[in-house]
């Protein structure tokens, strides 16, 4: 990482208001942008593995579930973000180190400790190669960890290599094993595009492809085909799409 690369920021918290107050304190440091922010905890592996911010600034405390338990869900996954609790109570300071906190902040925040937060941050960063960091832990995910699809009878666990293609079926999505094989789940196709990995590429309004299966991808028809076993489905493309998917296809 170069010194003069920004930092990016995930902000964490339950609180809008908190959100839009760090927000506003983070956009006054120089190097530090904020590359995505949320009120729900829950979302927070599926945020890490699509924005790949440099450090997460998250509260302490929140309804949903604890700042500690999302370090300690993030950890089982083999992940290690870089994370700063801001909260403003300081009794779960030792908590925090515990779970490994990269720092820790408690509120009222002052700008001299942001900055300090900052620059520490970015030493760590520029002794580490982070890109490649983030490629490994992408595999591990991809090789051990199973989606979860809501159902409406609970739920089903599938593995992301094992998808070829998900199609929107409105409040519903189909996901397709195979030419034949599909799995109908109760949630959106948004819902669905935000907890997976990142070589899978929604390329209409209704459909997100897997790349792992692409084999060919046409600038003259604007069509890509995905293949799995003896099963090869084409798909349309819009044309701005046909460079990102070309590169995908030359990995």
């Amino acid at each position: 990482m170069k010194e003069d690369t920004n930092l990016g920021a995930l902000l964490v918290d339950d609180e809008a208001e908190a959100i839009n107050m760090l927000e506003f304190l983070i956009g006054r440091i120089d190097g530090l942008t904020v590359v995505g922010t949320t009120t729900h905890p829950e979302k927070v592996l599926s945020l890490y593995l699509k924005l790949k911010p440099d450090i997460i600034f998250m509260d302490v405390q929140m309804g949903s579930m604890s700042g500690l338990d999302v370090v300690q869900d993030l950890h089982e996954l083999e992940l290690n973000p870089l994370v700063v609790f801001t909260t403003a109570y300081n009794s779960y300071a030792i908590q925090a180190i515990k779970q490994h906190a990269f720092d820790y902040l408690l509120k009222p925040i002052y700008e001299t400790e942001r900055a300090e937060v900052v620059a520490k941050a970015r030493d760590y960063l520029n002794k580490h190669n982070l890109e490649k960091k983030m490629d490994d832990l992408e595999k591990i995910i991809r090789n051990h960890h199973k989606l979860r699809f809501s159902t409406r009878s609970g739920f089903i666990l599938i593995h992301p290599d094992e998808v070829m293609y998900i199609e929107s079926a409105a409040n519903y999505s189909e996901i397709y094993l195979s030419k034949d094989k599909r799995e109908v789940v109760s949630m959106n196709i948004g819902a669905i595009e935000e907890i997976l990995p990142r070589h899978f590429i929604r390329i209409s309004r209704c459909h997100i492809i897997n790349t792992a299966w692409l084999t060919k991808v046409s600038g003259t028809t604007k069509k890509c085909f995905l293949r799995k076993g003896d099963d090869e489905i084409a798909f349309n493309i819009p044309e701005k799409q046909l460079p990102e998917l070309k590169k995908k296809l030359d990995k």
